[in-house]
This record gives C-alpha cells, structure tokens and sequence, in this order.
C-alpha cells in the first residue's frame, strides 16, 4: 500500500477521511506525481438524504494532478455518536476551499513542476492567474472554443419566485429555491456565442440571527441541476424553517443564498527568469541588512546597445571612399581583438560634408536611423492546473404581503427574540484556558464553540512547507526596497477538547419528549469578526485592525508589507520558538450577545496547522490492531511528546494503544524518515469497515530547519547565499616562524582557502589581503550580531620547499582573520 495522509482526529471533526493515496502517475520525461487522493466524507444522518458528494474534476492524466477540493455540506454520522460520544461536532454548510498554493501555485517560489504546454492541458485556459466569472476561458487546442462560469439569480415566473416550501417526511420541511444560471454583464456579449463552463455545485443559506452579530448556516441537502440552471433543495426541522421564513421577512438578517461553484483550469505561470541573469544578493554592510541591486534593467540595456551598434556596423550611415574605409577598418582591428566596441554615435546629421584626397568635396545624405531592435520573441507560454471554489451570493429577501405563497399557514409571521447563554469551560478542566460555548435556548439541542486559534498553514503537498512567501519589491533605490509577506492562516480546533465539552455540557440540554436522551450538536460559530495583529509601522510593533476577510471554515489570508531593514526580525520571529509580540495577535468575535471573545493568532514556523505524516496503514482484519508506518512529509525536523490514538470500524472509536513506539521521552523524526508501530484496540470494535487508525497530532511540533524553510518561501530571485568582506592578515614574525620552533623554517606563504572555492595566497609582499567569502544567507537572518560565518583552512609552504598539511576546516564569523603558521 502505498503512502497516504494521515488521518487524525481533527480531520475526523471538519469531515475529511483521508483515502490512501494511490499509484504515482509516470509523466514523459520521467516526472513522477502522486496519482489523486480521493478523501472520503461522514455520511448524512438518516433522517436527512445525505449530500451526494459533487464529482471532483479529474486532473490530466498526462500532465500533473491537481490536489483534490470537496464543496459541500459535511455531517457526522450520528450512529457514531451513539455509539460512541467521540465525533462530536456537526459542521453544517461547510465548504472545504483549496489551499492557497493551489489557488495561487505562481505565488511561491519552488513549485512542483515548470508546468505544462497549453495542448498538454485537459482543462479550459484562463487568461489569467486569478480566475473568476468575468474571464472567457477557452479550449487548449481550439481558442474559438470559449467557456464562461455562470452565475445565479432566483427565477421568476408570472411574479412569482420559484421557492417552494412544503412538509416533507419524518417531519421535516423541504425548501426548493430554482436558479437561472446568467453570464458576468462584462462578457455578456461573448456569452452568446460560448459554452457554460461545468461546474460543481453546493449551497447553504444563511442569515444572521436577530439582534446579534452571529450567523446560522443551513446547508443544502441536495443540488439538481436542470436545463435552465438548478435547483437548490434543504431539508428543515420545524424549527430551521421558522427561523429561515423569518429570516426572509427581515432585510436586517441579511439572508442569502451562497451557491459555491467548483471548477478547475489551467492558469497561466510567469514568464520564468532567465537563468544567465544573476540572482540578487542579500548582504550585511556596517551591521545593516541591504540588498544588492538587480543587474536584469542593465544586463537588458547593454544587450540592446550591442545589437543596436550591430545593426548600425552593417550598414554604416556614411559612404567614404574605399581608401579610408580601408584605414577605419586596420585601426578598428585592434579593438575587435580585445573584444572592445568601436563607438557608435546615433546622433543624426542633416548633411555630411568631406573632401577627396584630391581635395574635391563631396557631400554625403544621412540615411534614416535604424529602428529600435525588436525584443526576442515571448517564450511559450507554461500553466498550471488551478482548482477553484468561488461563492455566488443570492439575496433572499421577501416582503410578506408581496409573496404570501413563501409562507405556509401557521408559521411564524415576525421576529422572534433570540435567547442566548454562554458557558465557560476550561480545558484541561481546572487549569487550562477558558472557552466560550455558545447555546441558543429557542432550541437548546445546538451548542456552538469557537476553534482553539488560528495558524500558519502548511502546503497542500508535500514536502507540506509553510503555505508563506517573502516576495521583495527592488524599488527605485536602496532606500525603498520593500519584503511583501504573503501567508495563509488556517483555523485550529483541538478534537480532545470538544470531546470534553461534550461530556460537560451534557447536563445544560433539557429532557424533551423529542429529545429524550439530551443529545445534541457542537457546530462551529459563524459570526462578525476582524483581525487585530501587531505589525510594523515606521521601525516599531503596533497592534492594528489588519485588512482580512475571515472565512470560520478555512481561515484567511495575511498580506504585510515590510521594510526590508526589518526582514531579519520578521524571519527571526517567525523561527523562535518561544511567542513574541510581532505577528501574533487575535480574530475579534463580535457576537452581539457578550463581550466580544478573542481567538488567538500564532504565526510561527514551529507550530503549524495542516498535514504533517503520510502514511501506510495495515488493518488485522481478526484483532482490529492497525500496523502503521508514519513518514514525516515536512521541510523540517519533527518532536513527538505524545500520540494520542484511537481506532474506528466506522461505528465508533475505541482508544488504541501504541507498541513499538516509546514516547516516554520526545521522540525526533528528520524529513522523509519514517517511524512504525502498532496501535491495539483496547475494546471491543463494532463495524464491518477496515479498521482505523485516527490520531491527535496537536501535540506534534516542528524543528524549523531555517536553510529549508528559506528555500520553500523565499523570493526565487534572491540567492541563498551571500558573501561578505573578510581581511584576511598575518605579521612579519609569523612568516619567520621563529617563535614556533617548526622545523620548517622561514615561510614563503600561507595559503588560506575557503568553502566556496576561494583563497588568497599570503607572504612577504602581500601580508593583508581582503576578500569576499561565501556564507549561508540563513547566517544573516538567524544571528543580528554576526555578518555571517565561513569556513576555512590552510595550508603553510615554507622556503624550504617543504610543505605542511592542511589543516581541517575551521568556523570563524571575524571580519579580520589573523593567521599563523599553526
């Protein structure tokens, strides 16, 4: 079997269940892929028809795979909550988006592959990076082919919506919503003339509950599509659907229809740096950080000149007689042989007067000046497969006495007031921080939690390096170069403290005839928030409102932008492992209900949300034991101090212990090493499925390993290493190696060389020499009090003829390093 995402106990929770990963795909060329994963969702409860799980695009088979996305509602199967009280939480409407180095792969610096031709592709082109409804997209192999991705507006017949609302069985309601699907007004025109591009579908409505600040999602069941556009369908309790009728009847709930649209194309990469243009540098001067200017706009205009002066060379602007052509041409010679340029003017001249060697003028008609040479031809053009899940919002907002039909006889005809409570639980109980559960007593069954932080997000492939770029903006000069730093920050929630909560808000759900047994469901909070992070502003760490729009499902993006002076701390912040005031902060919750609750913002290297192992799983089939092979797929060094394991059959968890593994001290694993255990049942499993192995990683942390990180998020036209100015000296009695009693005698020189193929050879002439050394560009951004450290060693040649053996190789970070003959 071959190796496959780990599946772990908050992935359990957001509904992911991870498939192993099939087969790599051989590309041509030798380019291996990991063929797609198809992760499997929780099924629906039976009351409720289950959401058919909307197909993923099938990436290219001769290409490259697209990681896969899932659109759509995700419920936990409450057969296992019966079970067993472990999967707690029922996340409704969520919408799983792709990782930003899906969405964005030219954003950061290494990729996985130099992308592929237009006719490679199986997927409509776009025309730009940034895909969206407003963009034809067209055929790879026949651009008159043009697509368009549709939006949706309500349909309306006779002035009439088509929403129905009717009972349904098991006495649930259903509501029908019918769409038309109608192109972006700036391509409208096209339209006509293009195909609708296939998409996936998924929907949920929601509003905001009257008189707080906090949003009810009610999810879609099912999607249907049809020749004008879809049809939307929920399926409600009596008690969702009154709160959506009154939602329709208010326009301050700010109801909606939010329909996401998945699709997949090709989008375009940027034109690729030629390689014999030399990287940028980084470098330490006088103790501050500066950047060495790029050398493309001269490297460019020098290039320009020679072709210009070519041009002009073969066909000169002056006709002289052969004589002194003949002479121009000698003492030109001479020049062309060192490879130096004769001087070309382009200053035009009316009228050219000269005389014959005879003494006879002759005037000479300029010809027209040579045309700017044109550039050489763009390089093809390379794309990548890009999938998307965009949002269509539909208002749904309906005034009674204009729509009676939306309302069925007895339900609710105006606002209700909402009923609020918050419990504070800590975890761990007694101790640990506090959190705020949120429940609506107008239906107590539903209990609502916020996630533990927020966090810097890791890759959706592996190695999974931080989802982070530092991209650099030159400037006009040094002064104003600037580091824009572009990150995704992803929602963290800890499954073990759900389970607590659940355990201790049992009490808090009243008996009912309907619900006898106090069950209930944690649903993730949706409400009105902003983010507050402490940033740097003219040399200083302020706390400000950031600009970031917070999606509670999948997190956000941070866009800051820095003076390059301050790229080390920036660096230096995100690699320590202890928290620092920069670039930490919190989302505001502002509920409506209570003061508003702060969700912590970590952006740290060494502590990291997304996948960290891929892995093997072998089920015993008789015991239920599960034999596991777990490999680091990070950039960096990985400290496990506990691992906490369960085993499911489907139908509930039971706690698994490790053997093989002993974790009564951290256990270190390095990138692409691997640890294998066994995890034993310590129950009795129900089920039929394949056992399986789930996991809490939260305990699991990274060792950032600077050069690697540096490497994944780091400007690809900034070089890795740098260089800095080093006096390299020695005295007059150290070359007459009298002091040392060395048999050698007199010294004739010391040659000192470098790692990075550099050396200086001293002696009696040249006691002091200086140098540029090569050193690791993470020596700079790593230590404020050093320029960076080399490596060195030497070798002593006495006069003699002797010679004696090179030393190892010795670290020093001394801008003057005095040598002697040991």
């Amino acid at each position: 079997m071959p190796l496959g995402r780990l599946l772990n106990i908050n992935q359990v929770l957001a509904g992911i269940r991870p498939a192993p990963a099939a087969q790599p795909i051989k590309l041509p060329g030798g380019i291996v892929v990991p063929a797609p994963v198809t992760p499997a969702v929780v099924v629906a409860p039976p009351a409720a028809p289950p959401a058919a799980a909307p197909p993923v695009a099938a990436p290219a088979p001769a290409v490259r795979v697209a990681p896969p996305f899932i659109p759509g509602a995700v419920r936990v199967n409450p057969a296992i909550l019966r079970a067993q009280p472990a999967i707690v939480a029922q996340l409704e409407g969520r919408t799983l988006r792709p990782r930003l180095n899906d969405l964005r792969p030219d954003l950061f610096p290494i990729k996985t592959g130099g992308g592929f031709g237009r006719g490679e592709s199986q997927h409509p082109i776009s025309p730009t990076q940034t895909p969206d409804d407003r963009c034809l997209y067209e055929s790879p192999n026949n651009p008159q082919q043009r697509y368009w991705l549709p939006r949706y507006r309500l349909r309306n017949a006779n002035g009439r919506y088509e929403i129905n609302v009717a009972e349904g069985q098991n006495g649930l309601w259903a509501v029908s919503l019918g769409l038309e699907t109608y192109p972006a007004p700036e391509i409208a025109d096209a339209a006509r003339t293009a195909q609708m591009l296939e998409v996936t579908r998924s929907a949920s409505v929601t509003y905001r509950v009257p008189g707080t600040a906090i949003e009810q999602r009610l999810p879609a069941g099912e999607v249907q599509k049809d020749a004008t556009g879809c049809v939307v369908m929920l399926q409600l309790s009596l008690a969702d659907r009154d709160g959506l009728l009154r939602a329709f009847m208010s326009n301050d709930a700010q109801c909606k229809l939010v329909l996401s649209r998945g699709f997949t194309v090709a989008v375009p990469l940027p034109a690729g740096t030629s390689p014999d243009v030399p990287k940028r540098q980084l470098m330490m001067v006088k103790g501050q950080m500066q950047l060495a200017r790029a050398p493309l706009e001269s490297a460019q205009l020098m290039s320009r000149a020679a072709v210009v002066d070519a041009s002009m060379v073969a066909k000169p602007a002056v006709t002289l007689d052969p004589g002194i052509t003949a002479k121009m041409t000698a003492s030109m010679a001479p020049m062309r042989a060192v490879g130096v340029k004769p001087p070309v003017s382009r200053i035009p001249i009316s009228t050219i007067k000269a005389r014959r060697f005879d003494g006879t003028p002759i005037i000479v008609q300029p010809e027209p000046m040579p045309d700017d040479v044109p550039p050489p031809p763009a390089p093809e053009t390379r794309y990548e497969i890009s999938n998307q899940v965009q949002d269509w919002a539909v208002a749904l907002f309906f005034e009674p006495q204009l729509h009676p039909y939306l309302y069925p006889a007895g339900s609710a005809t105006g606002p209700q007031a909402s009923r609020w409570v918050v419990h504070a639980l800590r975890y761990p109980a007694g101790s640990g921080r506090s959190h705020a559960y949120f429940q609506d007593l107008n239906d107590p069954a539903r209990i609502f939690y916020l996630p533990d932080a927020f966090k810097l997000a890791r890759r959706s492939e592996a190695p999974h390096a931080p989802s982070l770029v530092f991209q650099v903006d030159q400037g006009d000069n040094a002064e104003q170069v600037m580091v824009d730093l572009t990150c995704e920050v992803r929602p963290v929630t800890d499954g073990e403290r759900l389970l607590a909560a659940r355990r201790e808000l049992a009490d808090k759900v009243p008996a009912s005839a309907a619900n006898p047994n106090r069950e209930f469901e944690l649903r993730l909070l949706r409400a009105k928030s902003s983010l507050q992070m402490a940033v740097l502003r003219n040399g200083a760490v302020r706390s400000e409102t950031v600009a970031a729009t917070i999606d509670w499902d999948n997190g956000f993006t941070v866009n800051e932008r820095f003076e390059f002076k301050d790229f080390q701390d920036v660096f230096g912040v995100l690699m320590a492992a202890s928290n620092s005031n920069l670039l930490q902060g919190s989302v505001v919750v502002t509920t409506g209900i209570n003061e508003n609750v702060m969700v912590p913002v970590k952006l740290n290297f060494a502590d990291m949300e997304g996948e960290l192992f891929q892995s093997i799983e072998t089920p015993d089939p008789q015991t239920g034991a599960v034999a596991v092979k777990l490999l680091n797929a990070t950039e960096s060094k990985l400290r496990i101090t506990q691992l906490p394991t369960w085993i499911t059959r489907g139908e509930g968890l039971v706690v698994g212990r490790i053997e093989g593994l002993d974790l009564s001290q951290p256990v270190e694993v390095e990138p692409e090493q691997s640890l294998q255990f066994t995890v034993q049942p310590t129950d009795t499993l129900s089920g039929n499925a394949p056992a399986d192995a789930i996991f809490n990683t939260a305990s699991v942390r990274s060792i950032p390993d600077g050069e690697a990180i540096l490497k994944y998020t780091l400007d690809d036209t900034i070089d890795q290493e740098t260089f800095r100015a080093v006096t390299v000296m020695t005295a007059p009695e150290v070359l007459e190696n009298i002091a040392t009693g060395s048999s050698g005698g007199p010294i004739l020189n010391i040659i000192v060389e470098f790692r990075g193929n550099r050396r200086v050879v001293l002696g009696e002439a040249n006691q002091s020499v200086d140098i540029d050394v090569p050193v690791p560009l993470m020596d700079i951004l790593l230590r404020k009090d050093s320029e960076g450290f080399y490596e060195y060693r030497q070798t002593v040649v006495f006069k003699s003829g002797q010679k004696s053996p090179t030393t190892p190789w010795r670290r020093d970070d001394a801008g003057v390093l005095f040598v002697t003959a040991v």
